[in-house]
């Protein structure tokens, strides 16, 4: 078993397949659903996409129509990959991610964003298996957010990234206690070796490659890779609310919990830092 054996897949279209698509389509038997910003919004959307920023969608879902397809857009791609993950998790018939974003509508050519197609975790896994993986996933971003920070270029993105790297390596440790409760090895629990199938390489949200994501980021200005980390923490959000309602045991609810909590207030902290550089 492959540790990617743990997530589903996130299915996309490309733009020109979602032109095709809805041209052939008549108002009302799909819905658009555009999870950027509101001052991303303004400056252009696609006709008739109702707009949800991707940091209120879980307080949000019930305006959306779980029987209806759902199309959902951002800027490049990054965000509505983590956004449609939700939907389906909540229910969704059907949803499709469109990559490349609006800015791929608009004609601009993929820049090579380490796109994994894969966003959320599968079911009917243990309590320990889950917690392990949320530990190495919390290692693998905690790895990008340090990278990130020692790029320098723009103090304030270096100094949340610097304030990111310890918040995971709280949630590291807070993970690890947990774990060495669930397991019957106690204090010789050895992450991440519990997960059958890790791979040598340290992985992300939806398995994606630290070192990808990190060579992706070479170059890229500070709203990228901070589109980047909101997809990422809006995944973790997403699991963590989903991890509560899947174990049992009630230490593991309440961890999961603040944890998720904590993850929210993340998602707000680079939403702010990435309307300041729109």
């Amino acid at each position: 078993m492959s540790v990617l054996d743990y997530f589903k897949p996130v299915t996309t279209w490309t733009a020109e397949q979602v032109r095709s698509f809805i041209s052939d389509k008549e108002d009302g038997t799909y819905k658009l659903l555009d999870v950027r910003q509101p001052e991303e919004y303004e400056r252009g959307h696609l006709p008739g996409a109702i707009l949800i920023p991707v940091g209120e969608l879980d307080e949000r879902v019930s305006e959306l129509d779980r029987e209806s397809l759902t199309i959902v857009y951002c800027a490049a791609g990054m965000r509505s990959r983590a956004a449609a993950s939700i939907l389906m998790r909540a229910g969704f018939e059907e949803v499709y991610s469109m990559s490349g974003g609006i800015n791929a509508w608009n004609g601009a050519v993929a820049d090579g964003f380490p796109e994994t197609g894969i966003a959320w975790f599968s079911a009917a896994h243990s309590g320990e298996e889950l917690t392990a993986l949320a530990w190495a996933l919390e290692d693998g971003t905690e790895t990008f957010y340090r990278t990130m920070a020692e790029k320098g270029g723009d103090p304030e993105a270096a100094e949340l990234f610097r304030k990111l790297v310890k918040a995971e390596e709280g949630h590291k440790e807070m993970l690890s206690v947990l774990q060495r409760r669930l397991s019957s090895e106690g204090e010789n629990i050895d992450f991440p070796s519990v997960l059958k199938g890790y791979p040598p390489e340290k992985i992300m949200e939806g398995g994606m490659k630290v070192k990808d994501a990190v060579a992706w980021a070479e170059g890229k200005g500070v709203k990228e890779v901070v589109e980047l980390a909101i997809s990422l923490e809006t995944s973790s959000y997403d699991r963590y609310q989903t991890l509560q309602r899947r174990v049992e045991y009630e230490a593991s609810v309440q961890l999961f919990k603040s944890l998720a909590a904590e993850e929210k207030n993340h998602l707000k902290l680079l939403t702010d830092l990435f309307e300041k550089r729109l």
